[in-house]
Order: C-alpha cells, then structure tokens, then sequence
C-alpha cells in the first residue's frame, strides 16, 4: 500500500472502514449462500443433475445432442455480444469523426470568416469538380477504346 496516497492510507487502515468492509462481505456471503440453498440447488442443479444422470447411461446420444446444443447456443451468444461490441465501437469512432469534422468546420469558418470560407469553399469544390470530370473523360475514354470505337 505504499503506492497510495497518505490520505487514502489513512482511509483504508481506518478501523470502521476494515469492519464495514468485513460486515458487507460476511452479509454478501450469506446472502448468496441463501439463494443457492434456498433456490438453485432444489430448482436447478438437482433436477439437471439428475437428468443427465438418469439419461446419461440410457440414453448418450441424446445427452451429446443436449450438449451440443447448449455449446452452440452459448458459442453463438458469445459472438453476438462480440458483434454488438465490435460494432458500437465502429459506430463511436464514425460519430467521433463526424462531430469532429463539424467542430472543425464551424472553427474554421469562425476564425477566418465567412467570405474568405466561402472562397475556399468554392475552389474545393472546383478541384473536386475537376478532378470527378476529368476521371470522367478518361473512362468514357477507356470505355470506347476497350469496345472498339476510339474517340
């Protein structure tokens, strides 16, 4: 714990806080040791427990379906979660972008003025122009030398 600070030293060595820390954990236990007596141990794991040991021995192909299914049916809800986080994280980094290209052009236009950013506006958009005419050209071009007919 040297690694703390000295105020939070003095926090976690607290007698009060030691004794909070224990009471919580000691109530936690109980608790859950409560919920597993009380209610997964009769309603969930005797009855599986006991199906899978009646019709283990009866029965294998049909346990080894029961389990192929079940590692289906996990394996696939693994994925699904990959792909949700897969794609927030995408869709976080595009928002990102955008709002930051937004802030980025209202700066500009606030630090250099609307006429001077509407000038430059224009002669992006000329180059731009430019530049989708003249790959226009080339590929009528391209087109008519590959179909025979050059221009």
């Amino acid at each position: 714990m040297e690694f703390l600070p000295e105020n939070l030293q003095t926090v976690l060595q607290n007698p009060t806080f030691t004794y909070l820390q224990s009471a919580t954990q000691d109530h936690l236990t109980t608790k859950l040791s409560h919920l597993r007596a009380m209610v997964l141990q009769p309603y969930i794991i005797e009855p599986v427990s006991s199906f899978l040991a009646s019709y283990s021995s009866a029965m294998p192909d049909l346990l080894s379906i029961f389990l192929l299914a079940i590692i289906i049916l996990v394996s696939l809800k693994i994925l699904d979660y990959a792909y949700r986080v897969v794609v927030f994280w995408i869709t976080l980094a595009f928002k990102l972008v955008f709002w930051g290209l937004v802030l980025s052009l209202g700066w500009y236009v606030y630090s250099v003025g609307i006429e001077n950013a509407g000038r430059d506006f224009g002669w992006l958009w000329g180059v731009i122009y430019g530049f989708v005419g003249d790959f226009q050209e080339r590929s009528k071009t391209a087109v008519a030398a590959y179909s025979g007919n050059p221009k």
